[in-house]
Protein backbone atom coordinates (compact mmCIF):
# COMPACT_ATOMS: atom_id res chain seq x y z
CA UNK A 1 0.00 0.00 0.00
CA UNK A 2 1.35 3.42 -0.92
CA UNK A 3 1.22 6.19 1.66
CA UNK A 4 1.84 9.92 1.57
CA UNK A 5 4.95 11.49 3.07
CA UNK A 6 5.44 15.23 3.31
CA UNK A 7 8.83 16.78 4.00
CA UNK A 8 8.59 20.16 5.67
CA UNK A 9 11.23 22.89 5.67
CA UNK A 10 13.64 21.15 3.30
CA UNK A 11 16.67 23.31 2.51
CA UNK A 12 16.26 24.98 -0.89
CA UNK A 13 19.61 23.65 -2.12
CA UNK A 14 18.53 20.05 -1.45
CA UNK A 15 15.25 20.59 -3.30
CA UNK A 16 17.15 22.04 -6.27
CA UNK A 17 19.59 19.12 -6.33
CA UNK A 18 16.74 16.62 -6.25
CA UNK A 19 15.02 18.61 -9.00
CA UNK A 20 18.13 18.45 -11.21
CA UNK A 21 18.49 14.71 -10.63
CA UNK A 22 14.80 14.25 -11.39
CA UNK A 23 15.17 16.10 -14.67
CA UNK A 24 18.26 14.07 -15.64
CA UNK A 25 16.49 10.82 -14.80
CA UNK A 26 13.16 11.87 -16.37
CA UNK A 27 11.28 11.57 -13.11
CA UNK A 28 9.12 13.84 -11.03
CA UNK A 29 10.71 15.41 -7.96
CA UNK A 30 8.61 13.09 -5.82
CA UNK A 31 9.69 9.99 -7.78
CA UNK A 32 13.33 11.06 -7.54
CA UNK A 33 13.08 11.65 -3.79
CA UNK A 34 11.63 8.15 -3.36
CA UNK A 35 14.38 6.63 -5.52
CA UNK A 36 17.07 8.44 -3.49
CA UNK A 37 15.55 7.28 -0.20
CA UNK A 38 15.40 3.69 -1.47
CA UNK A 39 19.06 3.79 -2.56
CA UNK A 40 20.15 5.20 0.80
CA UNK A 41 18.18 2.59 2.75
CA UNK A 42 19.47 -0.30 0.65
CA UNK A 43 23.02 0.93 1.18
CA UNK A 44 22.55 1.41 4.93
CA UNK A 45 20.82 -1.92 5.51
CA UNK A 46 23.30 -3.75 3.28
CA UNK A 47 26.26 -2.32 5.17
CA UNK A 48 24.84 -3.15 8.58
CA UNK A 49 23.74 -6.59 7.43
CA UNK A 50 27.12 -7.54 6.02
CA UNK A 51 28.93 -6.44 9.20
CA UNK A 52 26.53 -8.52 11.30
CA UNK A 53 27.04 -11.55 9.04
CA UNK A 54 30.83 -11.16 9.22
CA UNK A 55 30.75 -11.07 13.02
CA UNK A 56 28.43 -14.08 13.21
CA UNK A 57 30.65 -16.03 10.78
CA UNK A 58 33.76 -15.14 12.79
CA UNK A 59 32.13 -16.35 16.02
CA UNK A 60 30.93 -19.55 14.36
CA UNK A 61 34.43 -20.25 13.01
CA UNK A 62 35.90 -19.64 16.44
CA UNK A 63 33.32 -21.90 18.09
CA UNK A 64 33.99 -24.65 15.54
CA UNK A 65 37.76 -24.47 16.06
CA UNK A 66 37.50 -24.43 19.88
CA UNK A 67 34.43 -26.56 20.32
CA UNK A 68 32.70 -23.79 22.25
CA UNK A 69 32.20 -20.02 22.29
CA UNK A 70 34.22 -17.70 24.55
CA UNK A 71 32.88 -17.12 28.08
CA UNK A 72 29.64 -15.17 27.97
CA UNK A 73 29.26 -15.31 24.19
CA UNK A 74 26.86 -18.24 24.23
CA UNK A 75 24.50 -16.33 26.51
CA UNK A 76 24.49 -13.36 24.16
CA UNK A 77 23.83 -15.32 20.97
CA UNK A 78 22.01 -18.51 21.88
CA UNK A 79 20.21 -17.60 25.06
CA UNK A 80 21.54 -20.75 26.76
CA UNK A 81 23.71 -20.81 29.91
CA UNK A 82 27.49 -20.95 29.48
CA UNK A 83 28.92 -24.43 29.36
CA UNK A 84 25.70 -26.35 28.72
CA UNK A 85 26.10 -29.03 26.08
CA UNK A 86 23.36 -30.49 23.94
Amino acid sequence: MDVDLFIKKMPQVIKELIGREAFDNRRSVNQEAIALLEEALVHRVGSAGSKRKQIEALLEDYADSRGRLPAGASDAFSGSPQGSAA
